[in-house]
């Protein structure tokens, strides 16, 4: 009876439909836009949750399409809802071109060699002409993609290492359910090379670094407690997670959302005391 329960609909929907994807998005930038004291624009906002939702939507919609034997019950979700779907992508791609160009076009500007890069290994992977395995192009190009509007604080702070080594490991742990698929895909993956224990061993590993560089950045450079706490978190979080069974929306969920104590820091901020 549980397992056709609604909130099980609810979930499954919410991480078919990318929704823990968006809600972890909105999560980085908040703890980014505090930490580096800049304000983020809600036009940006819009831009990046659109621009975002976007590329998800069309990246299951394109592995939906592409499974033949066995398709998954995402895949028969987006196949059987193609028509709904494909308008929905087309009216987020129109909001993020109108806002792009109307509102953030001196932003799309001054991050256009990332823009170029981002669209130049889009091109890599879905020819299969990657000299980089996926995991490591995605977990790069979403940490410079979290940080583009955040400046001040610049992209060589040691925290946006930190956060490097939980985004590698969250996209270790969700892409290796499409193991499969991307063996006979003919994608360059670390999943091809690494099997469950080792890729366990691995994820394990990413976080026991940022954690040590975490600590140190609480000793040496007097981090302030909310960010500790909640980038910590994070790890704590997704450390939890290599332990769960890696099948079924469930697990994917539960990595995407381990980025949801990244709002702490504005929680914090919110209910501390005013001068």
């Amino acid at each position: 009876m549980f397992q056709n329960g609604w909130m099980v609909r609810f979930g499954k929907l919410t991480s078919f439909l990318a929704v823990d994807v968006l809600v972890s998005v909105w999560a980085n930038l908040s703890f980014f836009s505090l930490y580096g004291n800049e304000k983020i624009r809600f036009t940006l906002l819009l831009f990046y949750t659109s621009s975002v939702w976007a590329l998800y939507l069309t990246d299951h919609l394109w592995d939906a399409l592409r499974e033949k034997d066995l398709v998954s019950e995402r895949g028969k979700f987006y196949l059987r809802h193609r028509h709904l779907i494909v308008s929905f992508i087309i009216f987020l791609i129109l909001i993020s071109l109108f806002v792009g160009f109307y509102f953030e076009l001196s932003f799309l500007l001054k991050n256009l060699p990332l823009l170029l890069a981002f669209l130049f290994s889009v091109c890599l992977i879905v020819f299969h002409l990657s000299p980089i395995p996926k995991e490591i192009l995605v977990s790069g190009l979403y940490t410079l993609g979290v940080i583009a509007p955040f400046g001040s604080f610049g992209g060589k702070n040691p925290l946006v290492l930190v956060f490097f080594f939980h985004v590698f490991a969250n996209v270790l742990l969700t892409y290796n359910q499409d193991r499969a698929f991307d063996l006979v895909q003919n994608t360059f993956t670390l999943t091809e090379i690494l099997d469950s224990k080792k890729l366990r061993t691995s994820v394990l590993s990413l976080l026991g670094m940022g954690i040590l560089i975490l600590l140190a950045l609480e000793i040496w450079c007097s981090l302030s407690f909310p960010f500790l706490f909640g980038m910590g978190l994070c790890y704590f979080w997704l450390g939890v997670c290599c332990f769960l069974p890696m099948d079924g929306f469930r697990f994917k969920s539960a990595c995407e959302l381990s980025y949801l104590p990244l709002f702490l820091p504005q929680i914090f901020f919110f209910f501390s005391p005013l001068p």
